[in-house]
């Protein structure tokens, strides 16, 4: 049970985040950070060592997006949830409405990335790849007056 600011009690059984009895973190925590930080790291290296000027940039955008259309179709499949009911109520109608305008602003965002990759040096890349959660966050608030949770 959990007090709310009016002094009632609520019971949030049914919550996904549960509090944890300690303040350390699990290991799959760390492994997860580690693992990030890790990428963060080699990324920009490895993507500018096999990015060459010559490459055909839709080529490159086409297989990035198949990797992670195969990605997301490997997650639902080992996922509890069946197909039918993660597809229920889609239509081609519903995609345009919903997905049309962000799928775009995606493939924007991949070419730019793969112009930058090609023309920035690995650190001056991630360091303003990163900025663009900073600009969200200060998007949010102007646009939506939308201040971030604590």
């Amino acid at each position: 049970m959990a007090k709310l600011s009016n002094g009632s009690s609520s019971s949030n059984s049914s919550s996904p985040v549960k509090p944890s009895s300690s303040n350390s973190l699990s290991y799959k925590a760390i492994i997860a950070m580690f693992l990030l930080a890790l990428q963060f790291g080699i990324q920009p290296v490895v993507t500018k060592r096999f990015t060459s000027k010559t490459i055909i940039k839709s080529t490159v955008i086409f297989t990035q997006e198949a990797v992670k259309l195969c990605i997301g179709v490997v997650g639902i499949s080992l996922g509890k949830t069946s197909w039918g009911d993660v597809t229920a109520g889609w239509t081609i109608a519903s995609w345009f409405r919903l997905a049309f305008l962000p799928a775009t602003i995606y493939l924007v965002q991949n070419m730019c990335s793969l112009l930058a990759y090609q023309n920035l040096d690995a650190i001056t890349y991630n360091v303003l790849n990163q900025t663009k959660t900073l600009s969200a966050a200060f998007c949010c608030y102007l646009l939506m007056g939308k201040k971030q949770s604590t």
